[in-house]
Formats: C-alpha cells, structure tokens, sequence
C-alpha cells in the first residue's frame, strides 16, 4: 500500500464510517445490556466488546480475501482494513473503560473484561483464518 492522498483520503472517511458505527453499536448494545438491571456500570464495556470482536472478525476476513483478491495498490484494503476497521474497534476506549472499573472497585469486572476481550478476539481471529484456509 502506498500512502498517497487518495489512499489517506479513503482511510479518513472508513475511520469516520467505522467510528460512527461503533459508536451506534456501542450504545445500542450498552442499552440492551443494562436493562432491567442494576449491573449498568459494570457492564458498560459491552459495547466496546461487541465492537472489537466485531472488527477482528472483519479484519481477518478482510486480511485473507482481500490478500488474494486485492493488487497492492487496490483502495480497499485502506478504507475498509486500516480506517474502517481502525476506526470501529478501539484498544483505548477498552483500556479506560477497564480502568474505570478498577477504580470503580469493581475489579471482577475489570479482570473478566481484559479476558473475555483478548481471548474473544484472539478466538474470532482464529476461527476466521481456520475457515478461510478450508
């Protein structure tokens, strides 16, 4: 990939996309997660979850059609893989939120959180590469 205007425009607008479209499913998930219970702190990094594990699935997909698909200079890998993806998952809104959950004492919480969240990605990037390789 050669970093160019249109390649830096085509990461610009699929960050956007893919920021806009988290920031959607972040908050629907968040709001199916807490109601009807009064776990709604806690479970707030469900959305961030749902996002990430998300974005690695698409990404791994991405990664191996778009590897034997795509020429190297081809627009969607930069759109879609760099700013798409780049933008829908977030490693820093995980670590906050897992740090708000520190401080919050809800330490459980904030263990369970790094774990689910690393071996759920972990995971759906495995089974992608795995299928695909079929």
């Amino acid at each position: 990939m050669s970093i160019n205007f249109v390649t830096l425009t085509a990461i610009f607008i699929g960050g956007g996309a893919g920021s806009v479209a988290r920031a959607l499913l972040g908050a629907g998930v968040n709001k199916l997660a807490s109601s009807g219970n009064n776990l709604a702190p806690a479970m707030a990094p469900l959305g961030i979850l749902a996002a990430n594990v998300i974005a690695t699935g698409l990404l791994a997909a991405l990664i191996m059609y778009g590897g034997a698909k795509w020429d190297r200079d081809s627009i969607w890998m930069p759109l879609l893989a760099v700013g798409f993806c780049g933008g829908f998952s977030t490693f820093s809104t995980f670590s906050i939120d897992t740090l708000r959950l520190f401080q919050e004492g809800n330490n459980m919480w904030a263990l369970a959180n790094i774990l689910v969240s690393v071996m759920a990605c972990l995971a759906v990037g495995w089974v992608v590469f795995k299928v695909w390789a079929k």
